[in-house]
């Protein structure tokens, strides 16, 4: 699978996002929960490639462990189950935040929650004194690429 970069220069035109009572930053406590969340968003995706819940609790793990940035990273739950979450870290090798995950339960798909995460996550990390952010993105992950063009990032 092909996967190209996107970057997006954060200036003052980053909208704010009002508060909402469900929607929050993930916590370290919160591995299993996205793991779960994680298999369920990415199953029969084209990023799908036969992972188990092991798999998705391992590549939590590794996101957890490798600059996180939880306070600019956003997890969306509702009747305490996760549905939505976007996650985030320091990339060593462009010294800037990426956009490591978008997950969005299969039930909860196409109303919205993504784009939500993604200026959610933009307005934080502009608060946070960041002046870009970038993402990689899979070939023909269409509602992926649609987002995020949507949000004003380039393909570089």
């Amino acid at each position: 699978m092909r996967r190209h970069e996107y970057v997006l220069a954060l200036d003052d035109a980053v909208a704010l996002v009002p508060d909402e009572p469900s929607v929050r930053h993930p916590a370290l406590a919160d591995a299993e929960v996205l793991a779960v969340l994680m298999l369920d968003a990415y199953l029969h995706t084209i990023d799908y490639e036969g992972e188990t819940i092991v798999e998705a609790r391992g590549e939590v793990e590794r996101y957890l462990a490798n600059r996180p940035l939880l306070g600019c990273s956003w997890l969306r739950v509702d009747g305490g189950a996760a549905v939505s979450a976007l996650l985030v870290s320091h990339w060593v090798h462009r010294d800037c935040p990426i956009v490591n995950y978008v997950m969005t339960s299969s039930t909860w798909k196409g109303k919205g929650l993504a784009s939500d995460l993604v200026a959610r996550t933009l307005a934080s990390l502009r608060g946070a004194g960041y002046g870009e952010v970038r993402a990689v993105i899979t070939e023909g992950n269409l509602p992926s690429e649609a987002i995020f063009a949507r949000a004003g990032f380039r393909r570089v």
